[in-house]
């Protein structure tokens, strides 16, 4: 019986591995989440700005014309940079949902590799009970 104990802790072990490894990549894919969430704010809100200096047209001179196309130039560049890196994080994200749903799996999987197993040992147990006694003497006793 003590292998049959062995192979139940160490079903036991790999379950709770599992489950600290869904956790983990949980954790990781939240955080993937609202990285992406917060880069494609920022890329939205620089690109609104943008459009607004473009649109403004309170220049006096041609310096404050020329800062004003700077100015609108730099926070085109900055939209542009923000909207590729939400785009990593989107795949980032991506990446990290995928590697929760195989977690996700792979903890399903242990747990009921844990419950067959006890499910099994414990079939096992009972039927070494309910064996049948023989039957000793003759018909005559």
């Amino acid at each position: 019986m003590s292998s049959d104990a062995a192979r139940l802790r160490r079903a036991r072990l790999i379950e709770r591995m599992r489950c600290a490894e869904q956790r983990q990549a949980a954790a990781e894919a939240h955080r993937a989440e609202a990285v992406r969430q917060k880069l494609e704010q920022l890329s939205a809100r620089t690109r609104t700005l943008a459009e607004l200096y473009a649109l403004r047209d309170t220049s006096r001179d041609g310096a404050d014309l020329r800062s004003a196309t700077v100015l609108g130039a730099h926070l085109n560049d900055l939209g542009a940079a923000a909207a590729r890196q939400a785009a990593d994080a989107r795949r980032e994200a991506d990446h990290r949902l995928a590697d929760l749903a195989v977690a996700d799996r792979r903890l399903q999987r242990a747990e009921e590799g844990h419950r067959d197993l006890a499910r099994e040992i414990d079939e096992k147990a009972n039927q070494h009970e309910t064996l049948p006694m023989r039957k000793t003497g003759t018909h005559l006793e």
